[in-house]
């Protein structure tokens, strides 16, 4: 097979043409004012199209402090949802044969310094950064949480972040279990910097942003950049604090995406629905559960949930003061687009499934 390569301009062209296409709010409005109400939201943004056509719904504010409203143009920190274009990039790399699933990860990553006080990571392979197999060490910690939140304008390098995870514990060995951790993506981001020979936003945005037409999308974003959502979380004492800086400070594989709904809405179609990114064969073999533990609904760095229509391929994505959830549910046709700029209340407040029989009304 040869290397998988964009259709050039043309695509890229009537990608960005369908990622604007016109929308109304219709039956989902009230549904998400609704959720904004009960959990207490500053402000969420919802885009649900399909053969039904296509609606976006907005409501409260992106910035407490100025009153400004959401819009279908404000962007939104979308944390690990962002990981899906980390796995998409890494399985276009093994499409280009200049990756393989089964290498070892260290011969790509030796050059980060301190890098051999990362348990297991002689023993590790791309596939298993992928499934949430490695074993390795969580870095996203209370000391990195606390370092963040001290120098909140730094930028965290990815042989940084991994620092916080030298000589920690390692939580199983290679390919024992499946742990979610933030490091495997870390590790993943690094791995593209090596292959393409450039930093993690610049890779994403030459097979990513510029060909798909997402012109308001980036890595990380600078806190005084127009249209930003201000991520809000609860303080000690109880009042809902600006902790912005933690997403848009990002620049990492584990979650740093800066986008709109319109423009994720173009990269999961292109991904899912229009085989324009990977092969579809790749894409059903990237959202199939890991055969090792199934149950764990997640396969190569894509999550698989279960619906009243069959299963849902996507990545949610939640840190203090931002939450997205990013769906394509192959049976419909229908792609769920959903971030907000604050927590939920309540544990489970499931969106993607109440906001898609607030859309199948219409």
């Amino acid at each position: 097979m040869k290397p998988y390569r964009f259709l050039g301009a043309a695509i890229a062209a009537l990608l960005a043409s369908f990622s604007v296409a016109p929308a109304v709010a219709g039956p989902i409005q009230p549904f998400l004012d609704q959720l904004v109400k009960k959990e207490k939201l500053p402000g969420a943004v919802l885009l649900i199209s399909g053969p039904q056509g296509r609606q976006i719904a907005v409501s409260g504010v992106a910035n407490l402090k100025t009153k400004e409203p959401v819009t279908a143009d404000t962007r939104f920190y979308i944390a690990s949802s962002g990981k899906l274009m980390t796995s998409a990039a890494t399985l276009q790399m093994v499409q280009e044969k200049r990756l393989k699933l089964d290498e070892p990860v260290f011969n790509w990553v030796k050059s980060v310094k301190g890098i051999d006080k990362l348990r297991n990571i002689r023993a590790v392979t791309v596939e298993q950064l992928l499934k949430h197999r490695s074993g390795l060490a969580e870095y996203y910690t209370d000391d990195f949480e606390a370092e963040a939140a001290a120098k909140p304008q730094k930028r965290w390098s990815a042989d940084e972040s991994l620092a916080f995870a030298f000589g920690e514990k390692a939580q199983s060995k290679p390919d024992v279990e499946h742990n979610y951790t933030n490091t495997n993506f870390v590790l993943l981001g690094r791995i593209m910097e090596e292959v393409d020979q450039t930093s993690y936003a610049n890779a994403v945005q030459r097979r990513f942003f510029t060909p798909l037409g997402m012109a308001a999308s980036s890595i990380g974003a600078p806190k005084d950049t127009a249209g930003l959502a201000h991520g809000y979380a609860l303080n000690e004492r109880n009042r809902l604090e600006d902790v912005s800086y933690s997403g848009w400070s990002a620049i990492t594989g584990d979650g740093a995406v800066v986008t709109t709904v319109a423009n994720y809405e173009a990269f999961l179609l292109a991904l899912f629905r229009d085989s324009k990114i990977l092969p579809a064969k790749t894409v059903a073999q990237m959202c199939r559960p890991q055969r090792e533990e199934p149950d764990s609904g997640y396969g190569l760095g894509c999550a698989n949930e279960d619906t009243p229509w069959g299963e849902s391929w996507g990545h949610n994505g939640s840190i203090p003061g931002f939450n997205a959830d990013t769906w394509f549910i192959p049976k419909l046709g229908v792609t769920v687009v959903f971030f907000t700029n604050g927590d939920f209340q309540s544990d489970d407040p499931d969106v993607v499934v109440k906001a898609v029989k607030a859309y199948l009304k219409k």
